[in-house]
């Protein structure tokens, strides 16, 4: 995902993490990507209204599935408690929901110009 200022946070966080956790974190999608929405825990886990976790080791990686198949990775964090704080959750929300705007607002454009 992208912001408006053109930042990915996941890559990102990603992208400050040690060589061997980054190698974690990628062994994980790759399984996301073979498994899709079949991947479940200790890998992958539902989170909330559309929201999964990626799981590698404490690092938590949000993304929902958009348009059936494809994966939006929305936040990233290290988790340090047992527990999700509803500040990332809610935030990974508010993410999903502005791209599911966008993409509505560019079906209806579309449709507008034909």
């Amino acid at each position: 995902m992208l912001t408006t200022g053109g930042d990915s946070p996941v890559k990102e966080f990603i992208d400050e993490l040690p060589l061997g956790e980054q190698a974690k974190v990628f062994a994980y999608i790759n399984e996301l990507k073979k498994q899709g929405h079949n991947l479940r825990r200790p890998l992958a886990d539902f989170v909330k209204d559309g929201i999964y976790e990626l799981r590698p080791k404490a690092n938590r990686l949000f993304y929902f599935f958009f348009l059936k198949e494809t994966v939006v990775f929305v936040h990233a964090i290290k988790k340090k408690t047992n527990e999700i704080p509803e500040k990332d959750i809610a935030l990974s929300l508010k993410r999903k929901k502005l791209i599911e705007e966008y993409q509505t607002n560019i079906v209806k454009e579309e449709n507008y110009e034909d």
